[in-house]
């Protein structure tokens, strides 16, 4: 066994997570869903009306507007007059996470839904969601799968495109070498929080003006089981305009993503050092190369790229699922060229990504299908068998 594999089992068996105790839930909780909105009035109302119109309608919606200079504002004053359940706040240009923390702070619900403000929940979501924690009272955190739309709702795919939902209690996989996302994970608009658990993740870090659904997704199931709701029921719109759901990465949107990345693993290391008595070998600092730092480097084909990538601490790979740590050491031997388009393939919503995802996705449900149908034939032929040798029997006892 290699030393650094050692290390990591080490950091398994150390790994003191357990799952947080959380108290019943009233037989009909209160749900706050929290929209977060930034210049997104051409998708505002959608997203209200969505929320208005669930099928459980014990809820509250709070909506924080995060310095929007659209028609955002009226159209919130609007629809705030016409239902008494609307909540409003508004604040100065913060970011995703600074809105996001002013929405929980106004809320009072038992379960949080988050709705990002150009997404859709279909009736039945909130339903959904509040059953699931019902059938799994141990579990804090619910997912549920997505459909992924265009402008305007037309169905491009599904979320998660390859994966299976994660669900139970997944920290024995979540070792302490670094922040990691599960497999199938689906964004903001697909998670849904026990107040307990979100009072243990909120306040989110102001640096973190977006991919705040990335923490959630990060911190959450170190805490609480997950609850999968199997059925899509929330839609998540690619309009060309998205901060995270993108088709092409610019420098620009490089540099931000090594912010908010650091911000992510900052948070994390937070978060580990407050809930255990364990210290952490690799310390993270302003200086300290990342990820999307080396990949910054390669968009502005930089020459020290590869100083970058050598100085990136083991701990970053080793939280990386398994594909995508192939990746990145594949990308070492790549031009810069290729790096940009695969880095778009592997990070972003790219057209060819999705049609990829459906072929392969369509290929796995006609192989299941035809396991099924074999499986039937074969139960089909084993009683058919069954009674030709009981009817034999039948009549070698009526000889006698």
């Amino acid at each position: 066994m290699s030393r650094t594999a050692k290390i990591s089992d080490d950091k398994k068996q150390l790994n003191p997570l357990k799952p947080a105790a959380l108290d019943p839930l009233p037989k009909q909780p209160l749900v706050s869903i929290l929209i977060s909105n930034y210049n997104y009035g051409a998708y505002l109302g959608e997203a209200i009306e969505s929320a208005l119109q669930q099928t459980y309608d014990k809820l509250e919606i709070v909506i924080c507007d995060d310095g929007s200079t659209d028609g955002s504002p009226r159209i919130l004053e609007r629809y705030r007059s016409l239902d008494r359940r609307i909540r409003v706040v508004y604040q100065a240009n913060g970011g995703q996470s600074l809105a996001l923390n002013a929405a929980f702070h106004k809320s009072t619900g038992d379960i949080i839904c988050l709705l990002d403000a150009d997404d859709v929940f279909m009736p039945d979501k909130v339903r959904r969601v509040v059953e699931g924690f019902g059938a799994a009272p141990e579990a804090g955190l619910a997912v549920n799968r997505m459909l992924i739309v265009d402008k305007n709702r037309k169905c491009l795919g599904e979320i998660p495109l390859l994966s299976h939902l994660a669900t139970g209690w997944q920290g024995p996989s979540l070792n302490i070498c670094g922040p990691r996302v599960l497999p199938g994970l689906p964004p903001s608009s697909g998670l849904s929080l026990r107040r307990v658990i979100a009072e243990s993740i909120f306040p989110l870090p102001s640096g973190l003006g977006a991919y705040a659904d990335t923490l959630i997704q990060v911190l959450a199931p170190r805490i609480t089981p997950i609850v999968a709701v199997q059925t899509p029921s929330s839609e998540y719109r690619v309009h060309g305009a998205n901060v995270a759901a993108v088709s092409a990465f610019t420098e620009d949107r490089l540099r931000n993503l090594v912010v908010w990345e650091r911000e992510i693993w900052c948070a994390w290391r937070r978060h580990i050092l407050s809930s255990s008595a364990l210290s952490l070998d690799t310390p993270v600092s302003e200086t300290t190369p990342t990820l999307m730092a080396y990949a910054y480097a390669r968009f502005r084909s930089d020459p020290r790229s590869k100083a970058v990538y050598q100085a990136i601490p083991p701990d970053y790979f080793r939280a990386l699922p398994r594909l995508f740590r192939w990746y990145w050491r594949a990308s070492r031997v790549m031009p810069n060229w290729l790096f940009r388009r695969s880095f778009a393939f592997v990070y972003g919503q790219t057209r060819t990504k999705r049609v990829v995802a459906r072929i392969l996705s369509s290929s796995r449900s006609n192989f299941r299908e035809r396991k099924r149908l074999f499986e039937r034939i074969e139960c089909t032929r084993h009683q058919v068998s069954n009674t030709k040798r009981n009817a034999g029997m039948n009549e070698t006892a009526g000889c006698l």
